[in-house]
């Protein structure tokens, strides 16, 4: 995995995904190559070549990572028992977008929903104008939901769960 060499101050981060309707995720060892791997599916607003990626608009890039995870334990008829830490799980994702029906991410991103089994190559790129840093992981979508408030904007919410364990990569251009 690349180590991120730079501090981006006045950074902007967005959420790209494969583009295609029957993706082929990267492997576990392509998710932290930026050259030919990530930078395909960036687009070039975030220093990506975007060939083979869409930009999901969303309000806001949710916190990103991993998540800490234990494994727990006890002994029958014994007072003890102990929490062991275990690899870090990667972040689920809560994305909220102002829902587009014309928008070709937001109805992928629908379609997958309605699948369950389509697993896609997502990246989210921190951009400053020259450098990219990106984070990569493998995901599936679920939990669509339509907020439809007549007194606000429609906002279109799902959510991005990672598989594969610790299938994630850092990158940087």
């Amino acid at each position: 995995m690349a180590l991120i060499n730079k501090v981006l101050p006045g950074y902007v981060a967005t959420l790209w995904c494969q583009g295609a309707d029957n993706p082929t995720p990267l492997s576990d060892s392509d998710l932290s190559v930026w050259a030919d791997k990530v930078e395909d599916i960036v687009g070039t607003s975030a220093g990506g070549v975007g060939t083979l990626g869409l930009q999901i608009p969303v309000e806001a890039v949710p916190a990103f990572g991993a998540d800490d995870a234990f494994a727990a334990y006890s002994v029958a008829g014994a007072r003890t028992g102990a929490k062991i830490t275990t690899q870090n799980q990667v972040t689920s994702l809560t994305i909220t977008a102002a829902w587009n029906p014309a928008d070709l991410a937001q109805l992928l991103m629908r379609s997958d929903g309605y699948n369950g089994t389509i697993i896609r190559t997502y990246v989210i790129a921190v951009y400053d104008g020259e450098d990219t840093v990106a984070y990569a992981f493998n995901g599936r979508v679920g939990g669509l939901q339509w907020d439809m408030s007549p007194s606000a904007e429609g906002k279109f919410i799902f959510t991005i769960h990672p598989v594969g364990g610790n299938s994630y990569g850092w990158s940087n251009s």
